[in-house]
């Protein structure tokens, strides 16, 4: 038997065997069942083709973050512009109001002193001594009809006298500079005095009526209004209302501090009194 097997016939036999059963085989590979070559490869690539479908994802994961903050800053932006386009809008309205609320001023102190003449101004500069406000610059000067001299006031009150005018510009010294001397009488007494401003109290935000009676009747909560002696301040100007009364030097007289109408730190429109 082991001679059979090992002789030449054998051998061919085999062989022609063997090509049979491969031509067999070739349709049915042939009609989309991957040849045994091609299985093989499949089986060394696959390995390669899933690990670079990972990778692909992996950097798609990766640069997904970037992408959407990337879009995200973009929404952020045009949202603060938006807010920023909002809020020049929202000062503008703020603006107008008070532009129409100063306008309504003027118009009621015109009905109420037809013979009084106006020139409204703003205020672009502030100079302060030892806290208090003591001059303002204003944005009108001699070329607006403006004078040294002329009262400055914000609706009935009392904010100071022009000091310098110059051409475009102009100097206001307010009620608590000690330059300011203000012919004053109290409304419901009628007793006058002069209110000037002392460095301690000006600090502290107050005028002062100095060297009054001991038996004076002005009293704290009183309105303290201009009284229209000396010719530079027309009468009933409000000044402020008496916080206080306290005695003056070795107790011979009476002081009334004053604290005036307006905050002079939030003050940014008035008014020049040009004629009376």
């Amino acid at each position: 038997m082991s001679r059979l097997l090992k002789s030449p016939a054998t051998r061919v036999l085999v062989l022609v065997l063997a090509m049979l059963l491969l031509g067999g085989l070739l349709p049915f590979f042939a009609r989309g069942t991957a040849s045994p070559i091609s299985s093989a490869v499949g089986v060394v690539t696959s390995p390669l083709q899933t690990f670079a479908a990972w990778a692909a994802n992996g950097v798609r994961d990766v640069a997904s973050p970037f992408a959407s903050a990337s879009y995200l800053q973009e929404i952020v932006d045009a949202q603060e512009e938006e807010i920023e386009a909002l809020r020049v809008q929202l000062i503008d309205y703020h603006e107008a109001i008070q532009r129409a609320a100063r306008y309504a001023e003027l118009l009621e102190l015109k009905a109420e002193h037809t013979h009084w003449q106006f020139q409204p101004a703003s205020i672009i500069g502030v100079e302060h001594s030892a806290g208090a406000v003591v001059a303002f610059t204003l944005n009108r000067g001699s070329l607006s009809g403006i004078r040294a001299g002329m009262p400055v006031i914000r609706g009935q009150n009392l904010v100071g006298v022009v000091a310098e005018a110059g051409l475009t510009t102009s100097t206001v010294h307010t009620v608590f500079n000690p330059h300011v001397n203000i012919a004053v009488y109290e409304t419901l007494s009628n007793e006058i005095g002069v209110a000037t401003a002392t460095p301690g109290l000006a600090m502290q935000g107050y005028t002062a009526i100095t060297q009054l009676d001991l038996t004076t009747p002005i009293a704290a909560g009183r309105l303290i209004a201009t009284s229209g002696l000396g010719g530079i301040f027309p009468r009933n100007l409000i000044v402020g209302t008496v916080a206080r009364m306290q005695p003056g030097a070795q107790y011979l007289h009476l002081t009334a501090v004053i604290e005036p109408a307006l905050d002079f730190n939030t003050l940014r429109d008035v008014f020049v009194l040009t004629a009376q």
